[in-house]
C-alpha cells in the first residue's frame, strides 16, 4: 500500500484563512452533548484561542468538536489537494463526536470516516469506555480524596484493560482506524459485527484492544473482500 505523509492541514493554514478557519472552529464547539450541533456565533475568547492553536501559540486543551463539521473544515482546506482516487486520512489531538439518533445525544469517536476521514488521538483513550469495575472503583475511591493517587491505582489495578496516553499499543490501534478508513473510502461500509476483525467498531476498551493488538487480523468475510479490492484494476494499494 503506497502511503504518502502531508502536513497537519489544521497547522498549516495560509494567514489570510485563519481568522475564518478559527471561528468555524469555534463554532463547532459541543457545548450540549444533548443537542445537534446548531450554526452559532462564538464568542471573542473562542475565537481567538483557536486562532492561537492554528497558529501553535496554544496547546488543544479537553474541547469537544462535532466530527462532520470538522470534516467540512477540512474538506475547504484540503480542496486542491485532495483527489478522489485517494483515501485520504487525517490525525487529529481534538476530541472529535457525531450526534446519535438512536440515544439523542453526542458521542466521542476514535474515527469518524467520511471524505476526508479523521482519526482523533485522545479518542483512542476517552472514546471506548473503560471495563464497568473501572467507574464502580473510581466512584468508591473518590470519596476518598487524593485524586492522582486515586487515578493511579486505577490505571494500576486494571493495566492492560484499557489504553492510556503514551501507550505503545495506540500505534497498532490507529493502524487498524486507518483501515476502517481506507475501506469506507472503497466500499462505505467500514465496519465489521465480528470482535476479533480489525474493522469492529468497539465502543469499549477491552473490544478496542482485543480486536486491534496482538495478533490482529481480518474475519474471513474481510479478508475475502480485501483479496477482491485488490485484485480490482480500479484500485490501486
Amino acid at each position: 500500500m503506497s502511503v504518502k505523509v502531508r502536513p497537519a492541514p489544521l497547522l498549516n493554514v495560509k494567514a489570510s484563512s485563519r481568522e475564518q478557519v478559527a471561528a468555524y472552529l469555534a463554532s463547532s464547539r459541543v457545548k450540549d452533548i444533548s443537542k445537534p450541533i446548531e450554526p452559532s456565533e462564538p464568542m471573542y475568547g473562542e475565537v481567538d484561542y483557536e486562532l492561537r492553536t492554528l497558529r501553535g501559540d496554544a496547546r488543544i486543551g479537553g474541547i469537544v468538536y462535532d466530527g462532520r463539521r470538522i470534516e467540512e473544515i477540512l474538506i475547504g482546506l484540503l480542496r486542491s489537494s485532495n483527489e478522489l482516487e485517494t483515501a485520504t486520512i487525517v490525525m487529529t489531538d481534538r476530541f472529535i463526536s457525531t450526534y446519535s439518533q438512536d440515544d439523542l445525544r453526542h458521542h466521542l469517536r476514535t474515527v469518524i470516516p467520511g471524505f476526508p476521514s479523521i482519526i482523533s488521538v485522545p479518542g483512542m483513550v476517552e472514546a471506548p469506555a473503560k471495563p464497568r469495575q473501572y467507574y464502580m472503583l473510581k466512584q468508591r475511591l473518590a470519596s476518598t480524596g487524593g485524586e492522582s493517587l486515586n487515578i493511579e491505582l486505577l490505571k494500576r489495578t486494571f493495566k492492560g484493560r484499557f489504553l492510556d496516553y503514551g501507550d505503545p499499543e495506540m500505534t497498532e490501534v490507529a493502524k487498524g482506524l486507518a483501515l476502517q478508513a481506507v475501506l469506507h473510502h472503497l466500499t462505505l461500509k467500514p465496519f465489521c459485527a465480528d470482535k476479533k476483525c480489525r474493522l469492529f467498531n468497539a465502543h469499549w476498551q477491552e473490544d478496542l484492544l482485543g480486536s486491534q493488538t496482538g495478533s490482529p487480523g481480518l474475519c474471513p468475510k474481510h479478508s475475502r473482500r480485501m483479496k477482491r479490492l485488490g485484485e480490482n484494476p480500479i484500485v490501486s494499494w
